[in-house]
Protein backbone atom coordinates (compact mmCIF):
# COMPACT_ATOMS: atom_id res chain seq x y z
CA UNK A 1 0.00 0.00 0.00
CA UNK A 2 1.31 3.41 -0.95
CA UNK A 3 0.47 5.03 2.35
CA UNK A 4 2.04 3.76 5.56
CA UNK A 5 -0.58 3.64 8.27
CA UNK A 6 0.53 5.46 11.41
CA UNK A 7 -0.30 4.26 14.90
CA UNK A 8 -3.84 5.34 15.60
CA UNK A 9 -4.20 7.53 18.65
CA UNK A 10 -7.15 9.15 20.24
CA UNK A 11 -7.07 12.17 17.92
CA UNK A 12 -6.17 10.41 14.64
CA UNK A 13 -8.29 10.74 11.53
CA UNK A 14 -8.48 8.20 8.72
CA UNK A 15 -9.01 8.47 4.96
CA UNK A 16 -10.62 5.55 3.13
CA UNK A 17 -10.98 4.60 -0.51
CA UNK A 18 -14.39 3.00 -0.15
CA UNK A 19 -13.80 0.46 2.59
CA UNK A 20 -10.02 0.37 2.09
CA UNK A 21 -7.82 2.51 4.38
CA UNK A 22 -5.47 4.89 2.57
CA UNK A 23 -4.14 7.23 5.24
CA UNK A 24 -4.09 7.73 9.00
CA UNK A 25 -3.25 11.27 10.13
CA UNK A 26 -2.40 12.35 13.66
CA UNK A 27 -2.88 15.98 12.60
CA UNK A 28 -6.58 15.75 11.79
CA UNK A 29 -7.55 16.90 8.30
CA UNK A 30 -4.50 19.19 8.04
CA UNK A 31 -1.93 17.39 5.87
CA UNK A 32 1.62 18.19 4.93
CA UNK A 33 1.98 19.14 1.26
CA UNK A 34 3.78 15.99 0.12
CA UNK A 35 1.27 13.75 1.92
CA UNK A 36 -1.66 15.58 0.33
CA UNK A 37 -0.20 15.30 -3.20
CA UNK A 38 0.56 11.62 -2.66
CA UNK A 39 -2.99 10.99 -1.50
CA UNK A 40 -4.54 12.90 -4.44
CA UNK A 41 -2.41 11.19 -7.09
CA UNK A 42 -3.13 7.77 -5.60
CA UNK A 43 -6.89 8.38 -5.57
CA UNK A 44 -6.96 9.69 -9.15
CA UNK A 45 -5.01 6.65 -10.29
CA UNK A 46 -7.31 4.20 -8.52
CA UNK A 47 -10.37 5.87 -10.05
CA UNK A 48 -8.89 5.92 -13.55
CA UNK A 49 -9.05 9.71 -13.67
CA UNK A 50 -6.65 11.89 -15.61
CA UNK A 51 -3.53 12.42 -13.55
CA UNK A 52 -3.01 15.95 -12.14
CA UNK A 53 -0.27 18.37 -13.10
CA UNK A 54 2.20 18.81 -10.26
CA UNK A 55 5.02 21.37 -10.16
CA UNK A 56 6.80 24.03 -8.19
CA UNK A 57 8.21 27.54 -8.62
CA UNK A 58 10.69 28.42 -5.89
CA UNK A 59 9.01 27.70 -2.56
CA UNK A 60 5.55 27.54 -4.15
CA UNK A 61 4.30 24.04 -5.03
CA UNK A 62 1.05 23.38 -6.87
CA UNK A 63 -1.24 20.65 -8.12
CA UNK A 64 -3.75 21.28 -10.92
CA UNK A 65 -6.66 18.97 -11.72
CA UNK A 66 -9.88 19.47 -13.67
CA UNK A 67 -9.19 23.19 -14.04
CA UNK A 68 -8.67 23.80 -10.30
CA UNK A 69 -5.45 24.58 -8.44
CA UNK A 70 -4.28 23.93 -4.92
CA UNK A 71 -0.89 25.37 -3.98
CA UNK A 72 1.33 25.83 -0.95
CA UNK A 73 4.22 28.14 -0.19
CA UNK A 74 6.50 26.41 2.28
CA UNK A 75 8.44 29.59 2.95
CA UNK A 76 5.60 31.94 3.87
CA UNK A 77 3.23 29.16 5.04
CA UNK A 78 0.42 30.26 2.73
CA UNK A 79 -2.01 27.88 1.06
CA UNK A 80 -3.73 28.88 -2.21
CA UNK A 81 -7.12 27.46 -3.21
CA UNK A 82 -7.98 28.53 -6.75
CA UNK A 83 -6.10 31.78 -6.15
CA UNK A 84 -7.54 32.54 -2.71
CA UNK A 85 -4.69 32.51 -0.19
CA UNK A 86 -4.55 32.16 3.58
CA UNK A 87 -1.90 31.32 6.14
CA UNK A 88 -1.80 27.65 7.12
CA UNK A 89 0.61 25.06 8.43
CA UNK A 90 -0.61 22.58 5.81
CA UNK A 91 -3.39 21.63 3.42
CA UNK A 92 -6.90 21.33 4.82
CA UNK A 93 -8.04 18.12 3.13
CA UNK A 94 -11.74 18.97 3.31
CA UNK A 95 -11.24 22.35 1.65
CA UNK A 96 -8.96 20.91 -1.03
CA UNK A 97 -11.41 18.13 -1.93
CA UNK A 98 -14.19 20.70 -2.32
CA UNK A 99 -11.97 22.81 -4.60
CA UNK A 100 -11.38 19.77 -6.83
CA UNK A 101 -15.10 18.90 -6.75
CA UNK A 102 -14.44 15.48 -5.20
CA UNK A 103 -17.32 14.04 -3.13
CA UNK A 104 -16.74 12.42 0.24
CA UNK A 105 -18.55 11.13 3.30
CA UNK A 106 -17.61 12.11 6.86
CA UNK A 107 -18.25 9.61 9.63
CA UNK A 108 -16.78 11.07 12.83
CA UNK A 109 -13.01 10.63 12.40
CA UNK A 110 -13.34 8.83 9.04
CA UNK A 111 -13.34 10.48 5.63
CA UNK A 112 -14.53 8.14 2.88
CA UNK A 113 -13.90 8.79 -0.80
CA UNK A 114 -16.17 6.88 -3.21
CA UNK A 115 -14.58 3.91 -4.90
CA UNK A 116 -17.06 4.00 -7.79
CA UNK A 117 -18.02 7.11 -9.74
CA UNK A 118 -20.95 6.57 -12.10
CA UNK A 119 -21.02 8.89 -15.09
CA UNK A 120 -24.22 7.60 -16.67
CA UNK A 121 -26.87 4.91 -16.32
CA UNK A 122 -28.78 4.43 -19.55
CA UNK A 123 -31.47 1.94 -20.57
CA UNK A 124 -31.98 1.39 -24.29
CA UNK A 125 -34.60 -1.21 -25.12
CA UNK A 126 -33.45 -4.38 -23.35
CA UNK A 127 -29.94 -3.24 -22.41
CA UNK A 128 -28.87 -1.25 -19.32
CA UNK A 129 -25.43 0.38 -19.55
CA UNK A 130 -23.57 1.74 -16.53
CA UNK A 131 -20.42 3.74 -17.38
CA UNK A 132 -18.16 4.48 -14.45
CA UNK A 133 -14.71 5.18 -13.04
CA UNK A 134 -13.04 3.30 -10.21
CA UNK A 135 -14.20 -0.15 -9.12
CA UNK A 136 -17.44 -1.87 -10.03
CA UNK A 137 -19.37 -1.78 -6.77
CA UNK A 138 -22.93 -2.43 -7.94
CA UNK A 139 -25.14 -5.48 -7.68
CA UNK A 140 -28.45 -6.28 -9.36
CA UNK A 141 -31.55 -7.08 -7.33
CA UNK A 142 -34.84 -8.21 -8.87
CA UNK A 143 -38.32 -8.72 -7.50
CA UNK A 144 -41.87 -8.80 -8.87
CA UNK A 145 -41.94 -5.02 -9.24
CA UNK A 146 -38.64 -4.11 -10.80
CA UNK A 147 -34.90 -4.34 -11.36
CA UNK A 148 -32.73 -2.44 -8.88
CA UNK A 149 -29.09 -1.37 -8.88
CA UNK A 150 -27.74 -1.55 -5.32
CA UNK A 151 -24.50 -0.09 -3.99
CA UNK A 152 -21.94 -2.56 -2.70
CA UNK A 153 -19.46 0.17 -1.80
CA UNK A 154 -19.40 3.95 -1.69
CA UNK A 155 -20.86 4.94 -5.05
CA UNK A 156 -21.15 8.49 -6.36
CA UNK A 157 -24.03 9.10 -8.77
CA UNK A 158 -25.89 12.30 -9.63
CA UNK A 159 -24.36 14.39 -6.80
CA UNK A 160 -25.08 11.75 -4.14
CA UNK A 161 -22.68 9.35 -2.42
CA UNK A 162 -24.54 6.11 -1.79
CA UNK A 163 -23.44 3.95 1.12
CA UNK A 164 -23.33 0.14 0.91
CA UNK A 165 -26.77 -1.40 0.63
CA UNK A 166 -28.55 1.63 -0.80
CA UNK A 167 -30.60 1.53 -4.03
CA UNK A 168 -29.40 3.93 -6.73
CA UNK A 169 -32.00 3.41 -9.42
CA UNK A 170 -35.01 1.23 -10.23
CA UNK A 171 -36.35 0.01 -13.58
CA UNK A 172 -39.80 -1.42 -14.04
CA UNK A 173 -39.98 -4.90 -15.53
CA UNK A 174 -42.66 -7.15 -16.94
CA UNK A 175 -43.39 -10.46 -15.23
CA UNK A 176 -41.54 -12.38 -17.98
CA UNK A 177 -38.43 -10.16 -17.90
CA UNK A 178 -35.26 -10.59 -15.88
CA UNK A 179 -31.53 -9.85 -15.97
CA UNK A 180 -29.94 -13.02 -17.26
CA UNK A 181 -26.66 -11.73 -18.68
CA UNK A 182 -24.06 -9.31 -17.35
CA UNK A 183 -21.15 -8.11 -19.47
CA UNK A 184 -18.25 -6.41 -17.67
CA UNK A 185 -15.85 -4.26 -19.67
CA UNK A 186 -13.37 -1.68 -18.44
CA UNK A 187 -15.47 1.19 -17.11
CA UNK A 188 -18.71 -0.36 -18.40
CA UNK A 189 -21.24 -2.65 -16.75
CA UNK A 190 -23.80 -3.94 -19.25
CA UNK A 191 -26.96 -5.73 -18.19
CA UNK A 192 -29.08 -7.60 -20.73
CA UNK A 193 -32.76 -8.10 -20.00
CA UNK A 194 -34.14 -11.33 -21.39
CA UNK A 195 -37.73 -12.40 -21.76
CA UNK A 196 -39.19 -15.79 -21.09
CA UNK A 197 -40.95 -16.63 -24.33
CA UNK A 198 -43.94 -18.82 -24.85
CA UNK A 199 -45.49 -19.19 -28.27
CA UNK A 200 -49.26 -18.93 -27.93
CA UNK A 201 -50.25 -19.17 -31.58
CA UNK A 202 -48.94 -20.33 -34.96
CA UNK A 203 -49.83 -18.29 -38.03
CA UNK A 204 -49.09 -19.39 -41.61
CA UNK A 205 -48.75 -16.76 -44.34
CA UNK A 206 -47.65 -16.89 -47.93
CA UNK A 207 -44.39 -15.10 -48.52
CA UNK A 208 -46.14 -12.51 -50.69
CA UNK A 209 -48.44 -11.48 -47.86
CA UNK A 210 -47.74 -8.36 -45.82
CA UNK A 211 -46.39 -9.27 -42.40
CA UNK A 212 -47.98 -8.06 -39.19
CA UNK A 213 -46.22 -9.43 -36.11
CA UNK A 214 -47.82 -10.09 -32.76
CA UNK A 215 -46.04 -10.78 -29.46
CA UNK A 216 -46.12 -14.43 -28.43
CA UNK A 217 -47.04 -15.52 -31.95
CA UNK A 218 -44.82 -17.49 -34.31
CA UNK A 219 -45.27 -16.26 -37.87
CA UNK A 220 -44.43 -18.95 -40.43
CA UNK A 221 -43.97 -17.75 -44.00
CA UNK A 222 -44.09 -20.38 -46.74
CA UNK A 223 -43.17 -20.52 -50.41
CA UNK A 224 -42.27 -23.18 -53.00
CA UNK A 225 -38.76 -24.54 -52.57
CA UNK A 226 -36.49 -27.41 -51.64
CA UNK A 227 -37.82 -28.47 -48.21
CA UNK A 228 -35.80 -26.00 -46.22
CA UNK A 229 -36.49 -24.03 -43.02
CA UNK A 230 -34.80 -20.62 -42.82
CA UNK A 231 -34.43 -18.59 -39.62
CA UNK A 232 -32.54 -15.40 -38.79
CA UNK A 233 -29.20 -15.67 -36.96
CA UNK A 234 -28.38 -14.39 -33.52
CA UNK A 235 -27.09 -10.81 -33.95
CA UNK A 236 -24.04 -9.97 -31.77
CA UNK A 237 -24.68 -6.23 -32.23
CA UNK A 238 -27.71 -6.54 -29.94
CA UNK A 239 -25.37 -7.64 -27.11
CA UNK A 240 -27.50 -10.65 -26.27
CA UNK A 241 -30.89 -8.92 -26.31
CA UNK A 242 -32.21 -11.09 -29.18
CA UNK A 243 -30.79 -14.38 -27.93
CA UNK A 244 -34.03 -15.68 -26.26
CA UNK A 245 -36.01 -15.13 -29.48
CA UNK A 246 -33.34 -16.75 -31.63
CA UNK A 247 -33.01 -19.73 -29.27
CA UNK A 248 -36.78 -20.35 -29.12
CA UNK A 249 -37.27 -20.09 -32.90
CA UNK A 250 -34.29 -22.33 -33.56
CA UNK A 251 -35.53 -24.95 -31.11
CA UNK A 252 -38.89 -25.12 -32.91
CA UNK A 253 -37.22 -25.12 -36.35
CA UNK A 254 -34.91 -28.00 -35.40
CA UNK A 255 -37.83 -30.13 -34.24
CA UNK A 256 -39.70 -29.34 -37.44
CA UNK A 257 -36.70 -30.32 -39.57
CA UNK A 258 -36.21 -33.52 -37.62
CA UNK A 259 -39.86 -34.53 -38.01
CA UNK A 260 -40.11 -33.85 -41.77
CA UNK A 261 -36.46 -34.38 -42.81
CA UNK A 262 -36.07 -30.74 -43.85
CA UNK A 263 -32.81 -28.82 -43.94
CA UNK A 264 -32.21 -25.97 -41.51
CA UNK A 265 -30.55 -22.78 -42.72
CA UNK A 266 -29.60 -19.79 -40.59
CA UNK A 267 -29.62 -16.73 -42.85
CA UNK A 268 -30.24 -12.97 -42.24
CA UNK A 269 -33.15 -12.65 -44.68
CA UNK A 270 -34.64 -9.17 -44.93
CA UNK A 271 -38.14 -10.66 -45.04
CA UNK A 272 -37.56 -11.99 -41.51
CA UNK A 273 -37.27 -8.88 -39.29
CA UNK A 274 -34.65 -9.11 -36.51
CA UNK A 275 -35.77 -9.84 -32.95
CA UNK A 276 -39.03 -11.39 -34.15
CA UNK A 277 -40.46 -14.89 -33.92
CA UNK A 278 -40.54 -15.69 -37.63
CA UNK A 279 -39.33 -18.43 -39.96
CA UNK A 280 -39.54 -19.21 -43.66
CA UNK A 281 -40.42 -22.70 -44.90
CA UNK A 282 -39.69 -23.64 -48.52
CA UNK A 283 -41.64 -26.78 -49.49
CA UNK A 284 -41.71 -28.89 -52.63
CA UNK A 285 -45.24 -30.17 -52.04
CA UNK A 286 -47.77 -27.53 -50.97
CA UNK A 287 -50.14 -30.28 -49.78
CA UNK A 288 -47.91 -30.86 -46.75
CA UNK A 289 -48.58 -27.37 -45.34
CA UNK A 290 -51.61 -28.48 -43.30
CA UNK A 291 -49.56 -31.27 -41.76
CA UNK A 292 -46.74 -28.85 -40.95
CA UNK A 293 -49.16 -26.45 -39.31
CA UNK A 294 -50.79 -29.19 -37.24
CA UNK A 295 -47.38 -30.40 -36.05
CA UNK A 296 -46.29 -26.90 -34.98
CA UNK A 297 -49.57 -26.17 -33.20
CA UNK A 298 -49.25 -29.41 -31.26
CA UNK A 299 -45.62 -28.64 -30.50
CA UNK A 300 -46.34 -25.29 -28.85
CA UNK A 301 -49.56 -26.35 -27.14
Amino acid sequence: MIFSLLLINLFATQVFYGDQPMLVSSGGWLLKWDKFVELAKYYFERMGFEQPTVGSVGNFSYIVWNGHTVGYDSGSKFVSLDGVSKRSEGIDLLEALKIFGLPFVLEQDRLILPNMWIYEIQKVQDVIDVSYGGEKRLSVVQDDKGIYLKSEGYVFYKDVVYRPGQILVQFERASNESIEQQIDLKGLMRLVITKELSVTRIRFLELSDSITLNQGELTVLHAPGDNRVIIRPYVPEYDGADWPIYAEVRKIAEKLCQRFSFKLEVCPLIVLPPQTMTMLILVEDQKILDELKSFLEELVR
